[in-house]
């Protein structure tokens, strides 16, 4: 087995799926969590429990969700489960499946080494399911969340967001829900993310910053900054399309894109979660330097646009 190298670490953590709930949207959220370590030393039965946070970053309620075999998935709507909680679901907030062995049950600290949190990470995607009520119009997109914004995985806490999925238009906007979370719900420090809109030839449309706290979500809407920048109309009338570049140098935060149908509700989704990989070999000082080299080229010398979006 290996050497037990992260210390005093939160179960609760053990391999987490962090989701947004947008019911403000219009949006009922289900999950799809899965223990997809068959074989091997790490394989466990796991217990799950979901926890639910305001969008202050307040913890709102826990509740145990029973266990899962290896190799097992299992399907819980969070409408239902908010409903016998009573927590009003109309609300934006955080949600959390905490994948936990059984082994730690009833355990607040845990020693454990990198190379088991690691190994549930790669088994298997969990699936975050979108419902657009009353039209019933679902989409959804799997991913997996490795350790986020926890100095013993990944000093330099920072996150680039590459999205070359831009669409505008008078029925269209594409949306990110930055999610700014950890390994503990003790975790205090606000991201915040500045950023570049350009279409689809290069052209620049104006630079904004977005502020995350500790523990929330917060939607980044290109066709909201393009209304505060005075740019919506000039980016339609060039063809609607682009991408966005983003960047924060005090956080690693998860964007998930959404390109949505404001008539019909209906969303794309997408991420840019990164792979395993880039904790290792795309880290430490020369991840720094090449973020402060893009901050430089794209926004150091310019005036951001402040709180365009919420």
């Amino acid at each position: 087995m290996p050497e037990l190298d992260v210390k005093d670490f939160n179960p609760l953590f053990y391999r987490p799926c962090i989701f947004p709930i947008m019911g403000e949207l219009g949006y009922g959220t289900s999950v799809s969590v899965n223990n997809g370590l068959v074989n091997g030393p790490f394989a466990s039965e796991m217990d799950i429990t979901f926890t639910f946070l305001s969008d202050e970053g307040q913890v709102l309620a826990t509740k145990y969700m029973g266990s899962l075999e290896p190799g097992h998935v299992v399907k819980h709507d969070t409408r239902d489960v908010l409903d016998s909680m009573g927590i009003q679901r109309e609300k934006r907030m955080l949600g959390v499946a905490h994948v936990v062995p059984v082994r730690f049950r009833g355990k607040t600290a845990v020693d454990v080494s990198r190379a088991e949190l690691m190994a549930h990470v790669s088994a298997s995607d969990d699936f975050i399911e979108f419902r657009q009520e009353p039209k019933g119009v679902i989409t959804g997109l799997a991913y997996q969340m490795g350790p986020q914004n926890d100095s013993r995985f990944n000093k330099t806490r920072t996150t680039l967001l590459q999205a070359p999925k831009v669409i505008v238009s008078e029925s269209v906007d594409t949306i990110f829900a930055l999610l700014n979370v950890s390994t503990t719900f003790d975790y205090a420090d606000t991201g915040n993310m500045e950023y570049s809109i350009v279409d689809a030839s290069g052209n620049s449309y104006g630079l904004g910053s977005i502020a995350v706290p500790p523990w929330t979500m917060r939607f980044l809407s290109v066709r909201e900054a393009l209304i505060k920048l005075g740019k919506l109309d000039e980016f339609i009338a060039a063809g609607g399309l682009g991408m966005i570049i983003g960047l924060s140098r005090d956080a690693g935060m998860v964007p998930i894109s959404m390109t949505r149908n404001l008539v019909t509700g209906a969303i794309a989704c997408d991420h840019t979660l990164p792979p395993i990989y880039y904790f290792t070999t795309w880290g430490g000082q020369r991840r720094i330097e090449a973020n402060e080299a893009l901050h430089k080229l794209l926004f150091a010398n310019s005036e951001t646009l402040e709180g365009v979006n919420s």
